[in-house]
């Protein structure tokens, strides 16, 4: 039953969301022409972690498998090689942790 969940048309949105705000979202700011302090303040302070929050929440109110929690950072360490040192590899863990805080907070 948990596989025929994972393998659904929610799979392919969260991943497509997963894949815009970790790919697309860089090669925007990139193309603003934004200094890389504005940059990562943006990205990796911003919007990632917002919508890291916001994707545990949802998970977790939904009731969705967890792995649905993994994309995001595997899709940002693809990532992360194009657009930002190697410093940023460790963002991965504080989203996969900000992640997972966020889809507890749903549980009872």
């Amino acid at each position: 039953m948990v596989i025929k969940k994972i393998l659904s048309i929610t799979t392919l949105w969260y991943l497509t969301v997963a894949f815009a705000i970790s790919l697309v979202i860089p090669i925007i700011l990139a193309e603003l022409n934004l200094s890389d302090v504005q940059k990562i303040g943006f990205a990796l302070f911003g919007v990632n972690v917002v919508y890291a929050v916001l994707s545990g929440l949802i998970v977790g109110f939904k009731k969705e498998p967890a792995v649905y929690l993994l994309f995001f950072p595997i899709i940002y360490l693809l990532g992360v090689k194009l657009f930002f040192e190697n410093y940023a590899y460790y963002f991965s863990l504080i989203y996969v942790v900000i992640t997972y805080l966020a889809y507890g907070i749903t549980k009872e």
